[in-house]
């Protein structure tokens, strides 16, 4: 929490909430990569959706559009840090930490797209539902490397990411990302008014302070007033910490009920 200041904090819960709330998948990813271009220092990304070890239907930023289909074809066949996906590790990860310059330039991935770009590192996070993983952003730079600020706001964003890209491939919506119950257990746990209460449901919606305004007929002012006491019942100062809060289900999906 060190890593971020409080205008930081308030930047990250901005966008964390408009990667549900925003309805086209592909302005969401046109704009949280514009957001994080203003929180992490990067030179190029790739947003991926991923099925089973194929990456596809990726959207690049920073990047010439020809080099998609070659990220796609190469990443998992020639790139040394492949294993990662199939991992299905769900923090961020830098390659510097797990990979030698000498072991990255003898692969055909780094011939084939980081040369071309001038990119010299990168910095990586699988996008993981239910100990699945459904996507992947990668983002690289041409100097310097990735710090563990930048690793450490990509892991706080990786569950929105999560629900919203396993609800574009039809893996889930709300009923399936969070354990059944969560709701109730967290009501009872920090003793939630109804206020409270129905102000966490819109939350992990991801709407906006100005649509729950709405939505429960009060002032923007009450609503964040709503949340502060719902912060701190909780023990968190934000919306992002909120969520993180929620226990996941650890289920596998289950097609026949989506």
């Amino acid at each position: 929490m060190a890593y971020l200041e409080e205008h930081e904090w308030m930047f990250l819960n901005e966008i964390s909430y408009n990667i549900s709330f925003i309805y086209s998948f592909d302005e969401i990813r046109e704009k949280s990569m514009k957001w994080l271009k203003q929180l992490v220092g990067f030179d190029g990304a790739v947003f991926s959706l991923v099925d089973g070890n194929e990456i596809k239907d990726s959207y690049v930023y920073g990047i010439d559009n020809k080099y998609k289909d070659v990220f796609e074809k190469t990443y998992t066949k020639d790139n040394p840090l492949s294993w990662i996906l199939e991992s299905g590790r769900d923090y961020a990860y830098s390659e510097k930490e797990l990979l030698t310059e000498e072991s990255l330039k003898k692969s055909n991935f780094y011939k084939n797209f980081y040369l071309p770009n001038q990119f010299t590192t990168s910095m990586g996070i699988n996008i993981v539902f239910r100990q699945e993983v459904v996507g992947l952003i990668s983002f690289y730079k041409k100097e310097g490397e990735f710090t563990k600020r930048e690793l450490f706001i990509m892991n706080q964003l990786q569950k929105h990411f999560a629900y919203r890209v396993s609800y574009e491939i039809k893996k889930g919506d709300t009923r399936y990302f969070y354990a059944k119950g969560y709701h109730e257990k967290i009501c009872r746990e920090f003793s939630l008014t109804k206020r409270e209460s129905e102000l966490l449901e819109y939350a992990v919606k991801g709407y906006s302070n100005e649509l729950i305004a709405d939505k429960m007929n009060i002032s923007v002012n009450t609503v964040k007033k709503h949340f502060h006491s719902l912060y701190e019942k909780m023990n968190v100062t934000n919306r992002v910490q909120l969520l993180q809060c929620l226990p996941l289900s650890t289920d596998k999906i289950n097609y026949e009920e989506l």
